[in-house]
């Protein structure tokens, strides 16, 4: 019986730590795409009726900003642009520093080798854990 409550625990955790940030993934592109749809307007007009041209539009606009910004980021002037709104903006948010470090030391790439991923038997169950 613990084990068809922890197996049924966990697979609703783990649906949520993956429909969760999906969802709001897209709100956030839909609002981003309805943000722009102002702009797109003008253009959409010149494309055929039956084409959903706004909405193709707009989505073509936000996936171009993406790459645009990734491929600036990738730059020695983009990186150091980032590292001072970290340093100015980020970091003044309460727990922004501890979660970046942390998520950083699960991927291994964080600086400091003080914290190191491991697996710990929790309950007939191997947790993730850290060694610290």
């Amino acid at each position: 019986m613990k084990r068809i409550r922890t197996f049924i625990v966990s697979s609703i955790v783990g649906g949520f730590l993956i429909v969760v940030p999906l969802y709001l993934a897209m709100l956030l592109l839909l609002k981003a795409m309805a943000s722009l749809a102002g702009l797109v307007r003008p253009f959409a007009s010149l494309l055929p009726n039956w084409m959903p041209a706004e909405n193709l539009l707009a989505l073509v606009l936000v996936v171009l900003l993406c790459f645009l910004v990734g491929a600036l980021v990738r730059t020695r002037v983009g990186r150091s642009i980032r590292e001072r709104a970290e340093t100015s903006l980020f970091d003044r948010i309460p727990g922004y520093a501890v979660i970046r470090s942390l998520t950083l030391q699960m991927v291994g790439q964080g600086k400091e080798n003080v914290w190191k991923p491991a697996f710990v038997e929790i309950e007939d169950a191997l947790v993730p854990s850290f060694i610290i």
